[in-house]
């Protein structure tokens, strides 16, 4: 009987993303590239900031007992991490039915990740504007 190859169902991206989910679930997803530049940077919680005109959203490391830093949870096993945002995913406007990724950028001078959303993604009435 001859050997048959098995076909992977996942493979390692080496690239750094974030998967921004629907708002039903208000979950930002960090990859495992980026989890792993978080864990070594000795990031553990982050400010969400938010750029309305180039539609940017960066995760910048939370100074101790900063009162707007979320928790980012790493697992262990540095293969991916997530930050809990709903009320910030409301307040750009977030819309998005289903889970985008999207590439993400390190920015080591400032300790932060930064990610162009896609306009579509975006509804034009934002909250708090």
């Amino acid at each position: 009987m001859p050997y048959e190859v098995f076909t992977r169902t996942a493979i390692r991206n080496e690239t750094l993303s974030v998967t921004v989910r629907p708002l039903s679930d208000g979950r930002i997803s960090i990859n495992s590239a980026a989890s792993r530049i978080l864990h070594e940077a000795g990031i553990c919680s982050v400010v969400l900031l938010w750029d309305r005109n180039g539609h940017k959203l960066a995760l910048k490391q939370a100074g101790k007992g900063d009162p707007n830093a979320y928790a980012v949870s790493l697992r262990k096993e540095g293969y991916s991490g997530t930050v809990r945002a709903k009320s910030f995913l409301e307040h750009i406007g977030w819309c998005a039915d289903k889970w985008l990724m999207i590439p993400a950028t390190w920015n080591s001078k400032e300790k932060m990740l930064e990610v162009v959303l896609p306009r579509e993604a975006l509804t034009r009435r934002l909250r708090w504007t």
